[in-house]
């Protein structure tokens, strides 16, 4: 059932969710409601005049329609466009959670730092500050609940934050990258200074083995003479002073000197403040308690947003650099779908949604598809890449980092890729030291662009691209069960040979409001099952 608002100024929020319409549309042409994934949710609705019972849509009108996977949703007529002919009005309408577009916005500058949650935090902050007609709210934790205390993990990115005090880290003075320098204790800023990347380099029974790089130097952290030093420039430990194990003891772990595994890591002066300088020392000591313990904190649940005039939509999902679905890595890598319910918007971990939001699974068979295509390109594989630092530094001698398959593959398929956040002080006077990719040195500048460029080979570059298509004889018929409740976010398993399955997510999903049934999809492959 469709229903229409003539006006706010008469009926609040509240009452259009529970009351009938100023007049409800019987007779409908068509109607569609249009879901895409962290996109506008809109309807168009064609009906005729006489259904407007001699009364005048208005430039608050707003529909109340019926969707099945979810409560009864309202949305704001942008335009209603007559056709005299016909004598009937179509009018396109966004979801009203979208007027949050014109009614929320950032004037200041303001940098978001933090996790997901955070972002979440500072976007209901910019609501309140706006003042709007209408209580938005946003709900959205996010996957790195326990980002402080994660595993060890091979090429992890990571921060050390001591047990006896969470608020302190492990911490490069001054982001150095000069070759000896010690390593101190300093309170918890997420700079470079205090980034590390884990290399597995073996285990044993004592425990996994690790190198430990700082990204602020890309140097490996050593044992010398007792103390937590930077040491070499190279690829991976250059020897046993560069390897260190992990010792878990459930909550946290103890980094041992590999070869003395009585002994750890941890701050000379227990009573931890700024500049208390990296020793190894026996680690059983009464006086070292929990200080020679450290947990492991993901840098890949922080993340800085300059959200500088933006509004809402905008600051979550807009197309810009610094939205929340570009700048945290978690939304794309776990498929986080922006879900409506009128004012509210659920943004994150979707195991955390209503239960009416959370994704779904639906299960079809070959019998009913008419039609099956896969393609796979290879065009966008690389295997070997020239990195760009800023102002279009490259590697000395024309490098090319190669993959792993580079000696292996028939042909060599090689790209340019930017690193434009990679740059050495020289050449951008607005560069900070304690920023992560930024360096002093050039020959460390270079180590860096090497590992990134790697990590980009591992992570992106070299999967082929795959389009597949799959068309039904009729979408979603009768038989498959609950299918009038399908939703953007669901997972489609489509059975495409005997035995075998595909896994598709809905990416855009038409909805006729008039049968009330799924209409179009448009899916995206994730993987075969």
């Amino acid at each position: 059932m469709i229903h229409l608002f003539f006006s706010r100024k008469k009926t609040t929020y509240a009452q259009m969710k529970e009351r009938n319409g100023d007049v409800i549309l019987k007779h409908c042409v068509s109607a569609k409601a249009v879901f895409e994934r962290n996109s506008i949710w809109y309807v168009e609705i064609e009906f005729p005049k006489s259904d407007l019972m001699g009364m005048e849509i208005s430039d608050e009108s707003v529909f109340k329609v019926d969707i099945n996977f979810e409560e009864p949703q309202l949305y704001r007529i942008v335009y209603p466009k007559y056709n005299k002919q016909s004598d009937t009005y179509t009018c396109y309408a966004t979801h009203v959670f979208f007027d949050s577009q014109k009614e929320v916005f950032v004037f200041d500058d303001r940098t978001m730092s933090g996790t997901w949650q955070d972002a979440i935090n500072t976007a209901n902050d910019i609501i309140t500050n706006s003042r709007p007609n209408y209580h938005y709210k946003i709900y959205g934790h996010g996957k790195y609940a326990n980002y402080a205390n994660v595993n060890a993990e091979d090429e992890k990115i990571v921060y050390f934050r001591n047990v006896q005090n969470s608020g302190y880290c492990l911490d490069v003075p001054n982001a150095s990258e000069d070759a000896s320098i010690q390593l101190q204790m300093y309170q918890r800023n997420r700079t470079s200074a205090q980034t590390f990347m884990l290399k597995k380099v073996g285990s044993d029974r004592y425990g996994d083995i690790y190198g430990i790089l700082s990204l602020c130097s890309c140097r490996w952290l050593k044992l010398d003479s007792g103390k937590v030093v930077l040491g070499s420039l190279s690829e991976s430990p250059s020897d046993n002073s560069e390897r260190w194990w992990f010792i878990n003891n459930g909550s946290s772990y103890e980094i041992a000197p590999y070869g003395n595994i009585y002994y750890g890591i941890y701050p000379s002066s227990t009573s931890i403040g700024n500049g208390s300088s990296i020793i190894v020392a026996d680690r059983g000591a009464a006086e070292v308690g929990n200080a020679c313990k450290w947990m492991i904190e993901d840098v890949d649940s922080t993340q800085t947003a300059y959200w500088v005039r933006y509004n809402l939509i905008q600051c979550l999902f807009g197309t810009e650099e610094n939205s929340m679905m570009n700048r945290w890595p978690e939304c794309e890598n776990n498929r986080y779908v922006a879900m409506f319910d009128n004012y509210d918007c659920y943004f994150g971990n979707p195991d955390y949604y209503p239960s009416k939001l959370k994704p779904n699974n639906f299960f079809i068979s070959n019998k009913e598809m008419s039609e099956y295509t896969k393609k796979k390109s290879m065009e966008n594989v690389v295997t070997g890449i020239i990195p760009k630092a800023y102002n279009g530094r490259l590697l000395p001698n024309n490098e090319i980092v190669k993959a792993s398959n580079w000696d292996t593959d028939e042909i060599h398929r090689i790209d340019v890729k930017e690193y434009s956040d990679i740059k050495l002080m020289a050449d951008d006077s607005q560069a900070k030291k304690t920023t992560l990719g930024v360096f002093t040195n050039e020959t460390n500048l270079r180590n860096y662009l090497r590992i990134q460029a790697k990590k980009s080979l591992e992570k992106e570059l070299q999967e082929p691209n795959t389009e597949t298509s799959v068309k039904f004889e009729e979408l979603f018929p009768y038989n498959v069960p609950n299918a009038q409740a399908l939703k953007i976010n669901d997972s489609i398993f489509v059975e495409t040979d005997f035995g075998k399955r595909e896994r598709f997510y809905s990416n855009k999903l038409t909805y006729n409001l008039i049968t009330e049934r799924p209409e179009d999809l448009d899916l995206v492959l994730e993987s075969e099952v």
